[in-house]
């Protein structure tokens, strides 16, 4: 009997490393179809650099994204392993606060998402905004307004962008979600918002857009020119408004393997897999292209601390004042490949010797 019992066991034994080994090869072989595709997509990155013009500068403009609209969110979430929402829930928290702290500043607190596209970042603040029980039931939907008028007191949140198609998605989304009565989608360029008076805006967002603006500084004065403001004279040195940017660029060489991983993702796999997933090779390379040409975090900062913006006499009252803004903080996520600017705008008076 016991030789009888040895045997089995040893049976058992043989039969369960037979299985383990099995289990170990099978596994590894998962890894092997997980990796295949990516030598591929490298091969194809270099083709396409190799056979496809490089886009202009202006190449990021509305007709660009009119051509990939139906399908940007789903390639937006392939590309970004599904993080993008996680990042753009952070922009609304800084912008918003935590608890919801912009909604307690006044009875009419208005936000600006510019290059809303598909509205996603425009959605999130209509949400928070109907979270935190805003706008006042005297300030409803029912209220009538002109439609032409983008700068209607009664849009709590206004999305503008350059591309109808991209509004176009948009403006199904915020009606999916119920938030027509809040959020306001229309065409505009960040660059030119005449539609658009001084001082209107607690606040402005834009994610992952101003790269795609050749003449940053012209949008950055644009954006400073609608925002709220203390007043020139006011001996206060109170802010009350803010602009947060969300945008790409290359990790530095101080954050790691996994900012060379990230780096490597951004110029190799991101146009190739936007490529194979839109059908317009060209559009995506020029994703990868301006992520490249972005100024580096702290080279950015200097230029939104450094820019001068012209003030209207009616605004400046005599005094020789300019605008600019003081970046509060620089929040970095995903290895330091995004980017969160959170900034004030303010007043300074040129300094004569």
């Amino acid at each position: 009997m016991a030789s009888k019992s040895s045997k089995t066991g040893k049976t058992r034994t043989k039969e369960s490393s037979t299985k383990s080994s099995s289990t170990t090869l099978s596994s590894w072989w998962w890894y092997i179809i997980a990796i295949l595709p990516i030598p591929i997509l490298f091969l194809s990155s270099n083709l396409l650099r190799h056979t496809i013009s490089e886009p202009d500068a202006n190449h990021g403009s509305g007709s660009m994204f009119d051509l990939i609209a139906t399908r940007y969110d789903f390639i937006n979430r392939a590309l970004a392993l599904n993080l993008d929402m996680s990042w753009r829930y952070r922009l609304v928290e800084e912008i918003v606060g935590v608890n919801g702290q912009i909604f307690q500043q006044s009875n009419d607190v208005r936000l600006l998402d510019l290059a809303t596209g598909t509205a996603d970042v425009a959605i999130l603040l209509g949400q928070a905004a109907a979270r935190y029980n805003y706008p006042p039931s005297s300030k409803s939907s029912s209220s009538t307004t002109d439609d032409n008028d983008t700068s209607s007191t009664t849009t709590t949140v206004l999305g503008l962008d350059p591309s109808q198609n991209m509004l176009n998605v948009g403006k199904a989304k915020v009606q999916s979600k119920e938030l027509t009565n809040i959020v306001r989608l229309d065409l505009g360029d960040a660059r030119k918002l005449d539609e658009l008076q001084d001082n209107t805006f607690n606040a402005a967002t834009m994610s992952f857009g101003i790269r795609n603006v050749p003449e940053k500084v012209d949008a950055l004065c644009e954006i400073h020119r609608v925002l709220k403001k203390a007043n020139v004279r006011s001996s206060s040195n109170s802010i009350e408004s803010k602009l947060a940017i969300m945008e790409f660029s290359e990790p530095g060489d101080d954050k790691g393997i996994m900012g060379d991983l990230a780096r490597l993702f951004i110029r190799h796999l991101v146009p190739a897999m936007g490529a194979l997933l839109s059908g317009h090779p060209k559009e995506y390379m020029h994703l990868q292209k301006s992520i490249k040409d972005f100024p580096t975090p702290s080279e950015f900062v200097k230029k939104m601390e450094g820019i001068k913006c012209p003030i209207r006499k009616e605004e400046d009252e005599g005094r020789q004042v300019f605008g600019t803004f003081r970046v509060a903080k620089v929040v970095n996520l995903n290895f330091g490949s995004v980017q969160i600017y959170v900034a004030n705008p303010i007043m300074k008076e040129y300094v004569t010797e």
